[in-house]
């Protein structure tokens, strides 16, 4: 019997991991060899080649890129749609859409005003705010564990607010992996996944 795979990767913490480690973003050529490496390391069919764990379904959880007009605090007009990170991530999720076993979710991102750069004294950067994206996360955890349509979840992640469908998830028999990307995790988040994908 093959065990059915659900991978959640929450985008925002995925993009500053992988720029963390790879110094540079994600391109849609690096999505196969990240959730290959993850089936590797989920799948046990050692000493039985044919139940091999099959992925049932990737799904990217984002908020699309703020690609307003607003004044920054000395009047001057900035265009959001002319930066690099809001073509950089356009395309990216474009190219999400169409990629094999994907699903992408998004969420809102608000602009909430401007607030001191920390680095750079006198400087003011954008304070965006996701919204609706960690509710699409829980929602979908608890809707494919309640159902059963999966055997196994791994989530690509590294926010507490996660430890509850994580839990619900366990009592409901699934196998829960959380992949941090190297970042340093909570204890509560290591107390309720199964295993640790380093």
């Amino acid at each position: 019997m093959n065990n059915k795979v659900a991978v959640l990767i929450d985008g925002g913490f995925f993009l500053k991991r992988f720029q963390r480690i790879n110094s540079r973003s994600p391109r849609i050529d690096d999505m196969k060899p990240f959730l290959d490496d993850i089936m590797k390391k989920v799948n046990d069919c050692t000493s039985h080649p044919d139940s091999c764990d099959v992925l049932f379904r990737a799904f990217y959880y984002d908020c699309r890129p703020f690609g307003e007009k607003r004044k920054d605090p000395h009047g001057k007009e900035m265009d959001f749609s002319l930066s690099p990170a809001y073509k950089a991530g356009s395309l990216f999720q474009s190219d999400l859409r169409t990629f094999p076993q994907m699903a992408l979710r998004l969420g809102d991102l608000s602009f909430d005003g401007w607030k001191v750069d920390e680095r750079n004294a006198g400087q003011y950067i954008p304070d965006f705010k996701q919204k609706s994206v960690d509710i699409k996360i829980g929602l979908d955890i608890a809707w494919m564990s309640s159902k059963r349509t999966i055997d196994k979840l791994v989530l690509v992640a590294g926010d507490s607010d996660f430890i509850s469908p994580m839990k619900f998830a366990r009592k409901e028999g699934i196998l829960v992996y959380l992949v941090p990307m190297q970042h340093n995790i909570k204890i509560g988040l290591r107390e309720h996944a199964d295993f640790i994908i380093g």
